[in-house]
């Protein structure tokens, strides 16, 4: 104990273990003598020792008093051996008692068969016949004996009943039939709880076993009272026999002095509304695991203590958090040029590298961008996709949507880009990038669509486009940076000699000339639908994908009702943890609950970097999730491109082709696997 109480100081997850409990049970009575020559539990033991204590009955037959004969019936005889009760009075005689003479029942042929040939020669009677239960029935319990043993004493000394699931109501049969046997075996489902009256149908295609409780009131209800139990069988005796010759034996006849339950399982909840499980955890007789998974009401997801109070206080906690985890990429996205700034350098592309190897995905801070100048885009994005009228987004449709204007909820579907089936995505989604006013310009590079004043006020309009487009312009400077910095780590590592060629694509330094200017900046706003509704499993706002450029930066807002998981990638297997039809993990991407005076971004890796860079870098599956929250969640997200004439090697497969050329495959590719499922 002392031992396990010092380890609980240091150990932050999930601890179960069990204590023994004090014992009602009692051990004086007549399980003092169990033992066991054919029987399962110590049966024959007590059987002997009851009939040592209880004498023979005097019964006349023919006039004449016999004082020494006795009978029992054994009902579920088997082969007269196999775990028998009644072996020990009828064949071995090393109960101390002799003379029995008995009826024993069994419904299986080739068992059957066995039993005569044990039990005829010594003539007991022998039934092959299936018993039922049903009231009324000519098979029934007390109608069989009546028609093959017609001598049989209506006060018999021991009756037997194993049958497996009706038990209950053959006692109810042939103690309702017209007779009292002295003593009663029988056997209970050891699984029920001692306080649970169980008592199965009375129907002979059932086999469900009624509980010790259930019997024990219908014994008393009969004048009979509990002396014993073992595992499986309780043992019950006539009251008057029982005040006359076993109460000095058994003084105490409750249940909790003659029983306690060893094959039970308890089930117990935790206040997330998690199911636990306790004691027997396999099925007993198919011999199958009880797992826990496979008995819980809600999802996983959907677990959590409705009644938890929101602690604001504890957003500052987080945020510190949060901030201490980003990594500061102010050497690269301030001015500098010495050798503090070079060591600085290194640092944070050796700290960014280390989170994004990890699991694709990392925290940043220190760029360079104010607060002022995200929140005001963040505000933007909410005006028009959330506030706005819908003719006002409506305004800004285009043919290709992917890549400019709006696209409405619904109308996009995220888990094509990897080849998977899916509900379309619940988010409206507007997008801008670079224009290029050459007429053969590629289409990752067409004009921008915005709001006008007609449809919406000229205020409105331009506060949406100003906002939008100094985020976006800032946002290229920021993602430039973090490029570069990931790719010095690249270089700087043990692997960089042989990512070093793949990566000079990234060298290019001419603002003008930028291989950025294919990035595409997506505003999104999250909302949930009506397959988010109670008591249904939570779909995905967004299904699961990887996104097909370079990089991606995101930043949220304090919207409540979504939140951004990425897949756990130690928990599959693989690059990424992105097989088809593996189970995945999930994990939150923690975010501050607003924006900060110096932002935190989220950058993922992209499926052209991924490769570029033999993925060393994994482009990590992510979705976004409903959350319990109500307010709608906005999300400015840049996907990172190159120039679509910039040539780009692929390590893996040592091809060499643009990087338009690239990204129509990517697509292409996706598109066939979708086909083909």
């Amino acid at each position: 104990i002392c031992a396990s109480a010092t380890s609980i100081e240091s150990n932050q997850s999930m601890m179960i273990r069990t204590r023994k409990v004090p014992s009602r049970r009692r051990r004086d009575g007549l399980i003092r003598f169990a033992m066991d020559n054919t029987s399962q539990n110590g049966e024959d033991g007590i059987i002997s020792r009851l009939f040592e204590l209880l004498p023979p009955p005097e019964r006349k037959c023919n006039s004449v008093v016999d004082k020494g004969k006795r009978y029992c019936v054994d009902v579920g005889a088997w082969d007269g051996v196999h775990l028998s009760n009644t072996y020990s009075l009828l064949i071995d005689g090393q109960s101390g008692t002799s003379n029995f003479h008995g009826v024993l029942i069994e419904a299986d042929y080739e068992r059957f068969e066995q039993l005569r040939a044990l039990h005829c020669p010594l003539d007991n009677v022998c039934i092959n016949a299936a018993v039922s239960c049903v009231e009324g029935s000519s098979n029934s319990l007390s109608v069989i004996l009546k028609s093959h043993s017609p001598n049989l004493p209506k006060d018999f000394d021991f009756l037997c009943i194993d049958v497996d699931g009706m038990d209950y109501w053959l006692m109810v049969d042939v103690l309702d039939g017209g007779y009292s046997p002295a003593v009663i075996c029988i056997e209970f489902n050891p699984t029920i709880p001692d306080d649970v009256i169980f008592i199965q149908a009375r129907d002979d295609g059932v086999r469900h076993g009624s509980s010790l409780a259930a019997l024990v009131e219908l014994a008393e209800a009969r004048g009979y009272v509990l002396v014993e139990t073992t595992l499986f069988n309780a043992f019950f005796v006539r009251m008057e026999l029982y005040e006359q010759y076993l109460k000095e034996e058994v003084p105490d006849t409750t249940i909790e002095a003659l029983h306690e339950i060893q094959m039970g399982t308890t089930i117990y909840q935790l206040y997330d509304g998690t199911i636990k499980l306790s004691g027997c955890k396999k099925l007993l007789w198919h011999r199958v695991p009880i797992k826990e998974e496979n008995v819980q009401i809600l999802p996983k997801e959907k677990r959590s203590f409705p009644f938890a109070p929101k602690l604001q206080k504890n957003a500052a906690v987080d945020e510190t958090a949060l901030r201490d985890v980003a990594v500061d990429m102010s050497s690269y996205c301030s001015s500098g040029d010495d050798t503090d700034t070079d060591a600085a350098r290194a640092e944070c592309s050796t700290l960014l590298l280390r989170q994004l190897k990890c699991d694709g995905f990392a925290l940043i801070r220190g760029t360079g961008m104010s607060s002022a100048t995200c929140s005001k885009a963040l505000r933007a994005s909410n005006a028009f996709l959330h506030e706005a009228d819908e003719k006002v987004r409506r305004s800004c449709l285009t043919k290709d949507r992917a890549r400019r204007g709006y696209s409405p909820m619904g109308t996009e579907n995220f888990a094509s880009l990897i080849g998977e089936k899916g509900h379309n995505d619940l988010v409206k989604k507007y997008r801008i990038g670079g224009e290029s006013k050459e007429e053969r310009a590629s289409c990752l590079l067409r004009p921008n669509v915005w709001p006008s004043g007609e449809v919406w006020t000229e205020e409105a309009a331009q506060f949406f486009r100003q906002s939008i487009e100094q985020y976006f312009d800032a946002q290229c400077r920021v993602t430039r940076m973090v490029v570069k910095a990931i790719c010095d780590g690249i270089t700087a590592s043990q692997e960089g000699p042989q990512h070093k060629e793949c990566l000079n694509i990234f060298d290019k330094e001419d603002e003008a000339n930028a291989a950025y200017d294919t990035s595409i900046l997506t505003l999104l706003s999250y909302k949930k639908g009506k397959r988010h509704q109670k008591n249904k499993r939570p779909q995905p706002l967004v299904a699961p994908h990887t996104d097909v450029g370079v990089i991606t930066c995101l930043l949220f807002d304090k919207g409540d009702c979504a939140v951004l998981q990425r897949a756990d990638t130690h928990a599959s297997t693989g690059t990424g943890g992105n097989e088809q039809g593996v189970d995945r993990k999930w994990i939150d991407v923690r975010l501050p609950s607003k924006v900060p005076d110096d932002p935190i971004f989220v950058i993922n890796i992209g499926d052209c970097l991924s490769e570029l860079c033999d993925f060393a870098l994994p482009s990590t599956l992510h979705r976004v999730m409903p959350t319990e929250g109500t307010t709608a969640r906005n999300c400015l997200a840049l996907f990172v491109g190159l120039n679509p004439s910039d040539e780009i090697y692929l390590p893996t497969s040592r091809e060499t082709m643009t990087y338009e050329e690239w990204r129509k495959r990517r697509i292409a590719k996706a598109a066939k696997v979708l086909k083909e499922k």
